[in-house]
């Protein structure tokens, strides 16, 4: 998961939840990077060197497509408007369509 809970995490959640989501995503985050530490050396000796940073390859691949697809864009919007616009459920197509009808094509 890298650098992304702590960059998401000052965004995407409203200020009364904001403590609670930054822990889980920091919790979530240490889980996936002691899953990768346990799983790395039996890895390693089953698939070879080459063939286990592939699988993780892979895996942070799928994370960044899921995170292109679902993540909105937060860009240059208040928190109240980033508030607003995930209080409904996010959907891209939903997000991107509201916006080109505001006549903002930043999206």
């Amino acid at each position: 998961m890298g650098t992304v809970p702590w960059i998401i995490n000052s965004e995407i959640y409203p200020l009364r939840y904001r403590g609670i989501g930054g822990g889980i995503a920091a919790a979530s985050n240490w889980v996936s990077n002691l899953i990768v530490s346990e799983t790395f050396l039996s890895l390693t000796e089953a698939l070879g060197s080459a063939s286990t940073f592939l699988l993780f390859a892979l895996f942070s691949f799928i994370g960044l497509i899921a995170i292109y697809l679902l993540v909105p864009k937060t860009k240059g919007l208040q928190f109240e408007e980033v508030e607003k616009l995930l209080r409904g459920g996010f959907r891209g197509d939903k997000n991107k369509n509201n916006n080109s009808k505001n006549g903002d094509s930043s999206y």
